[in-house]
């Protein structure tokens, strides 16, 4: 059944691609592998969450999560990688959750906006399984551990 699920996602991941210059066949092995894991995301989660990602955060985030080529520069407003490479990784889930639904605001100014009022709990948790299933094993490994500790870094 596993398997169904991964070709489903992989042939959901080519089709977003098609408009692209580059395939998205590393997006599509993490998320197959990650359906193959012990990662408990559903084939349907994913799906829907790979669609509402590309509705309302690829414009910022880039098509296969991978953030703005400046993202790490602090004299520059950039969104972050959200597929493994950055540091979103040592966020818990629930503040993930809340970046989401109440956005982003720096030295007074908003940088990411609020989903809030247009993006359902059941939205948010998707689009997270949806980037966290690109995420390499040893990423999503190290997560795990990191947010199931109580001393946990917040962000």
């Amino acid at each position: 059944m596993k398997r169904i699920g991964a070709v489903a996602v992989m042939a959901l991941l080519l089709a977003v691609a098609c408009g692209k210059k580059e395939p998205a066949a590393t997006s599509a092995g993490n998320i197959a592998q990650a359906l193959q894991s012990d990662r408990p995301f559903s084939t349907a989660s994913l799906i829907r969450g790979a669609k509402l990602y590309q509705e309302n955060c690829a414009q910022c985030h880039g098509p296969e999560a991978q953030g703005h080529p400046d993202w790490a520069n602090p004299q520059v407003v950039a969104a972050p990688p959200l597929d493994g490479n950055g540091n979103v990784w040592k966020r818990r889930k629930r503040d993930l959750v809340a970046t989401i639904k109440n956005g982003v605001i720096r030295q007074g100014q908003p940088v990411m906006p609020a989903w809030k009022d247009r993006l359902s709990d059941q939205d948010i948790d998707d689009i997270i399984d949806w980037f966290q299933a690109l995420w390499p094993a040893d990423v999503y490994d190290r997560w795990q551990k990191a947010t199931a500790s109580p001393l946990a870094p917040k962000g």
